[in-house]
């Protein structure tokens, strides 16, 4: 007993003095200094020690990090110049000391092309990732064998065979690409199998791949391509309804290879018919509510960008109301009949939101106030996610800003904040230049124009705010020419006091030479306006003006000479506006109606009445959301009492009956046929527009119609036909350039004709 009691005594007294002795030498380690004193590199053969520490992040003077010595063994791996790294830790009484051991992969000596006639060396060693002196690595060696085959083929070296000299590279470690180029293919035709829905030229113009047209079109063949075609020709048939279609391509090859007739081949498969359309997790709107809005009904075929459309109805239905987070889905369901299917539409409606706060971000020069006076949203009321998108329109339409973005943000229940982000644009332009107008012959321009000018501002601290930032326009401009010269000087406020108020100045001068005198302007014209909540405008305007008229023509009508001098007028003018449309330069849909009356005093007494409606409807709008657009126009003026030749009215011209010139329709007086205008205008046309180069090149076709009487009553009608570009630059801001050509139907003996009409900006 007593030798077991002294053996557990021993044991216990062991046990101690081993716990003691661990805890002495992890008290010692962990009193070692744990900073690093050195780096290491070791297995270094070809690159320098510094070359191999420059991409590792452990440096001398820092304390030592397990996780940094690790992410330096990957970074390290990952530039691909070695097989293998370690790192490992050494610690000393002074500090730590870290070692790379890296093994280092071989280096390419050189890289040889062999073969190639069609490409230099430099064109395909720029294919490479890698080149001399680089690491030998296999995965950029061969993705640098698949970047020359692509581009070989998509130059029409369709047979092209890349191989690698395996034993140069493992023996030499040279780079050796032994290129068999073969014949170059080009394209000598295109067909289509299968297709009955759609004819060849219609699917033609749907692919890239085109035939040789020389000098115009190379017609290379390139397999990339012609799959891209083959996956479009897939998707368009689809998109149209042909859900179970299937395209592949057929290559015929000439004898020598270097012909290829393309011929797609379609599987059309059956077109396929909405049988009912299905909806779930709709509370808010009835099915019958939601169905109404729909342009994809039960009984039409299918159509991939009708459902696009659908889908963002619905959205915008539920967004008007305050349901912006709504999410919509659509399947397309087979039904068990052959070529009839279910639009099944999945809606999770979310919750209904209100307006929180509204931010403005990003505008350095444009006040606040002159943002948030277009954003159709108010704290409070539902959050009506179409508002905001015209809230982004009309920012955008104003030209201050070249992005504007109205978006929601927030997670308190019920509300959403708004925030809208605008990147300011350059508001001012200053230009020097030369043209032609069909209306007015040579002239040049010399122009200063601030869109975002601010009468009253006074610069900031950083000087950004100098006399900008107001959302008021200034315009200066002087404009000599061969038959006119025109100076004037513009303001105009748009909301005055940052009410719905406008106010405008100009002062003008304006020399002409008409067909048998010359005519001289010098004024000033002021004007006030409202804007209602309505798309109501009203405006009043004044102008007090002289007109000179000299420089006669021997045989100039006796109504030229009547007033020869110096005349004198003063006017009050009203006007009435509303207008409805979707846009102020390309406007889609809804009309816009215009009537005013001017009462004119001075040395002739007489009263100007004017009407103009204009109406819009988009025909089509295709995959692009570009659309063709029916525009429709009627006018009537009418002069009550005696005026003068130069406050008649006339027609002919941009913004009259084009194929006419401008004044060329009037009624004549003299032995010249001079016109001397009339008391009475009227005008009637329609013009169809349509896409022709993205945004920017559209086209149009129309027909105009009109006379001018000496008074109220229709002798003479004309009527014209033509064709017409209109082309918008960005360096001109939303205004495009216009190209009409005119060709009479039906005139009188006395009216100027004109072929051609252009000039800058929308003239219908």
């Amino acid at each position: 007993m007593n030798h077991i009691c002294q053996t557990a005594v021993a044991a216990a007294v062991l046990a101690g003095l081993t716990l003691t002795m661990a805890a002495s030498a992890q008290t010692k380690e962990k009193s070692l200094p744990d900073t690093v004193i050195e780096v290491r590199v070791e297995g270094n053969k070809v690159l320098s020690e510094s070359a191999v520490l420059a991409d590792v992040k452990t440096r001398p003077g820092q304390p030592y990090s397990e996780r940094v010595v690790r992410d330096d063994e990957q970074r390290l791996l990952k530039t691909r110049r070695y097989n293998n790294v370690i790192a490992t830790k050494t610690q000393t009484d002074k500090g730590v000391i870290v070692t790379f051991t890296v093994a280092e992969r071989p280096l390419v000596e050189v890289v040889i092309f062999e073969g190639n006639k069609a490409f230099k060396d430099a064109t395909l060693s720029a294919m490479l990732t890698f080149g001399g002196g680089d690491p030998i690595d296999r995965f950029r060696i061969e993705s640098g064998s698949r970047a020359i085959q692509s581009k070989y083929r998509a130059d029409g070296y369709h047979f092209v065979e890349i191989k690698l000299n395996e034993p140069a590279l493992r023996d030499a470690g040279k780079v050796v690409y032994e290129i068999v180029e073969g014949p170059k293919v080009s394209i000598r035709k295109i067909r289509f199998e299968g297709n009955s829905a759609f004819g060849s030229r219609k699917l033609k113009g749907l692919i890239s791949s085109k035939a040789k047209l020389w000098p115009f079109l190379p017609g290379t063949l390139d397999t990339e391509t012609a799959d891209q075609d083959v996956a479009g020709l897939r998707n368009f048939y689809r998109s149209e309804g042909f859900l179970d279609a299937q395209v592949d391509c057929r290559r015929e090859f000439s004898a020598d290879k270097k012909k290829v007739v393309l011929v797609f081949v379609v599987d059309e498969g059956p077109h396929y018919c909405i049988r009912k359309t299905i909806f779930h997790g709709n509370k808010v709107f009835a099915d019958d509510e939601i169905r109404r809005g729909l342009k994809l009904l039960a009984g039409a075929y299918y159509n991939g960008l009708s459902v696009s459309r659908d889908l963002a109805g619905i959205r915008n239905s539920y967004g008007e109301i305050g349901y912006i987070e709504t999410n919509v889905a659509v399947k397309t369901q087979y039904t068990d009949k052959p070529g009839l299917v279910d639009l099944v539409y999945t809606i999770d409606e979310g919750s209904q939101f209100r307006v929180g706060q509204i931010d403005v971000r990003g505008n350095d020069v444009t006040k606040m106030n002159v943002i948030r006076r277009h954003l159709r949203l108010d704290p409070g009321q539902l959050y009506n996610a179409v508002a905001a998108d015209e809230s982004r329109k009309r920012l955008m339409e104003t030209g201050l800003f070249e992005k504007v973005t109205v978006t929601a943000y927030g997670d308190a229940p019920g509300v959403r904040n708004a925030v809208a982000g605008v990147t300011e644009a350059k508001t001012a332009r200053f230009l020097i230049g030369a043209g032609i107008s069909s209306n007015a012959g040579l002239l040049g321009n010399i122009s200063f124009t601030e869109r975002n000018f601010d009468l009253f501002g006074r610069p900031d601290r950083n000087g950004k705010r100098s006399f900008k930032g107001g959302g008021q326009t200034l315009s200066i401009s002087a404009e000599p020419g061969t038959e006119f010269m025109r100076f004037h000087i513009d303001w105009r406020e748009p909301y005055l006091f940052d009410k719905p108020y406008s106010l405008g100045t100009r002062a003008f001068v304006f020399t002409s030479g008409r067909e048998c005198y010359d005519e001289t302007r010098y004024g000033g014209v002021v004007s006030f306006g409202h804007r209602f909540k309505n798309r109501w405008y009203g405006e009043v305007s004044s102008r007090i003006e002289g007109v000179r008229v000299d420089e006669l023509d021997d045989n100039a009508p006796r109504d030229v000479r009547d007033v020869e001098g110096t005349t004198f007028l003063t006017s009050a003018k009203g006007t009435l506006v509303r207008d409805r449309t979707d846009s102020r330069w390309l406007p889609s849909k809804g009309d816009r109606f215009r009537v005013s009356y001017e009462q004119v005093m001075g040395d002739f007494t007489f009263g100007k009445a004017d009407a103009d409606y204009r109406i819009y409807h988009t025909v089509y709008t295709d995959a692009l959301e570009r659309k063709h657009i029916l525009a429709v126009r009627a006018s009537a003026g009418a002069i009550f009492g005696d005026a003068p030749v130069f406050e008649r009215l006339y027609g002919g011209g941009l913004g009259s009956v084009r194929g006419f010139d401008f004044r060329g329709i009037s009624p004549r007086q003299g032995p010249d046929d001079d016109p001397v205008g009339g008391d009475f205008k009227v005008f009637l046309g329609g013009e169809y527009s349509f896409p022709i180069i993205a945004r920017s090149l559209r086209g149009v076709v129309f027909l105009d119609s009109g006379t001018v009487e000496k008074d109220i009553e229709i002798k003479d009608y004309r009527v014209s036909a033509g064709v017409g570009l209109r082309l918008q630059l960005s360096f001109f801001g939303p205004v495009p350039m216009s190209l009409d050509f005119g060709f009479p139907i039906n005139k009188t003996d006395e009216d100027d004709t004109q072929l051609i009409s252009f000039s800058i900006g929308w003239v219908f």
